[in-house]
């Protein structure tokens, strides 16, 4: 089992941004590799169940998570993966003087044989998390220019 996280701080209302986050439909835009994201009973928090389609290695992998957490403007955690790397995503929302604090923390759990690829595994999440985090500010900064008032 191994845990990576990024944080930084966005200068924007906590509101958009945890609306933006929670919605995983959203997160192709700043995930890498991402390609679908399906809630087959409703979006967080009315439903509990993400299907996500990733691109790994030239093909697509479908994942399905739960929703176990929901703290509405503060933390939500999804679990779920493939039974033997079971994936567990946690965001955590908290406000600063110039904006909002988020906090991403991906915990891998490999199981059996892929046990033996943790180190590779978490190589590659490292790579891939700091740059997508990079590329969320973008996209919600983007965004949030777009709808402000003029």
């Amino acid at each position: 089992m191994f845990t990576v996280e990024v944080a930084g701080v966005l200068n924007l209302p906590q509101s958009e941004v945890f609306d933006y986050v929670a919605d995983f439909r959203n997160a192709p835009d700043w995930q890498a590799g991402l390609v679908a994201v399906h809630y087959p009973d409703g979006p967080f928090p009315t439903g509990r169940r993400v299907v996500e389609a990733h691109r790994f290695m030239g093909t697509v992998m479908v994942a399905e998570g739960e929703l176990v957490d929901w703290q509405p403007m503060d933390e939500f955690t999804v679990r779920g993966g493939p039974r033997l790397l079971r994936v567990e995503s946690h965001y955590r929302f908290t406000p600063e003087p110039t904006g909002i604090r988020l906090v991403i923390g991906v915990t891998m759990h490999p199981r059996g044989p892929v046990r033996l690829a943790e180190p590779a595994l978490r190589r590659r999440l490292q790579r891939r998390l700091a740059p997508a985090f990079a590329d969320l500010a973008k996209v919600i900064e983007q965004r949030h220019r777009r709808t402000e008032p003029r």
